[in-house]
């Protein structure tokens, strides 16, 4: 049997202990936390257990990162633009909505996170990206 249209297989993901730790900073604090590798330290954001450069595991406490970063790249998907941002104390980039899609974005633009008036502990709590005027 052949099925040809979409279907839904609904899941729930464990985000675990450090992944949970991000996830809560944006909820209760509209903060970003990232990890220090122990063995490279970078800086990695989204918090991580391990490193996604050198694969060694990372600190248990966590560094406040951001609200501000840089655009290192970006891209236009219909309705929407995205973007690779590297937050302010972050080695890594981050991606995610850039607001307004109908902006002059370049490669280098300082932006801020937006976050959500009602948070629930989710990537989207961060509304998105915008830029600061310079």
């Amino acid at each position: 049997m052949i099925r040809e249209e979409p279907i839904q297989i609904p899941f729930q993901y464990a985000a675990g202990a450090v992944a949970s730790r991000f996830l809560l900073a944006l909820r209760d604090d509209a903060a970003l936390v990232a990890s220090r590798c122990t063995d490279c330290e970078r800086t990695v954001c989204p918090a991580r257990s391990l490193c996604p450069v050198c694969g060694a595991r990372t600190a248990a406490d966590r560094v406040q990162v951001g609200p501000l970063g840089r655009l290192t790249a970006w891209t236009l998907d219909g309705d929407a633009a995205y973007g690779l941002v590297q937050l302010d104390g972050a080695d890594t980039a981050l991606i995610h909505r850039l607001l307004p899609r109908d902006f002059d974005w370049r490669r280098g633009q300082q932006v801020r996170a937006r976050f959500a008036q009602d948070r629930v502990g989710s990537v989207l709590d961060i509304e998105g990206f915008e830029a600061v005027a310079p």
